[in-house]
């Protein structure tokens, strides 16, 4: 039996940002220290830091964090959502009491494996 997986991208529809920045050094170019930022304006970036020569392994970790993050994020904020509703249905009904709001979290979506950056 096969299954259709779809997976929705958090970052769709978004400018997310990649900065490299390379720290001088006499070191030849490949091991000299890079730190690579991830992230959307206005917000904390994904940081991670290595060699240079790995400048592409660097990026796909904190591309793939930077999504993990997000998809938290957007989960959070549903749970939010789910809880304020909750709160204004029971605001609605004086005879009953008002019953603890639960956020009903979404199951974890795995990170998007076919992202392209280029």
């Amino acid at each position: 039996m096969n299954t259709t997986l779809t997976v929705d991208d958090p970052l769709a529809d978004q400018e997310v940002s990649i900065v490299i920045t390379l720290a001088a050094s006499t070191q030849p170019r490949d091991e000299r220290p890079a730190l690579i930022s991830v992230g959307l304006a206005e917000q904390l970036p994904v940081i991670k830091t290595g060699a240079f020569g790995d400048v592409l392994t660097l990026i796909n970790e904190a591309w793939i964090a930077f999504g993990v993050r997000a998809q938290v994020d957007e989960a959070a904020a549903e749970g939010e959502t789910v809880a304020e509703e909750q709160v204004v249905a029971t605001a609605n009904t004086d005879d009953e009491p008002a019953p603890t709001p639960q956020p009903s979290l979404s199951t974890p979506k795995p990170p998007a494996q076919n992202l392209s950056l280029f």
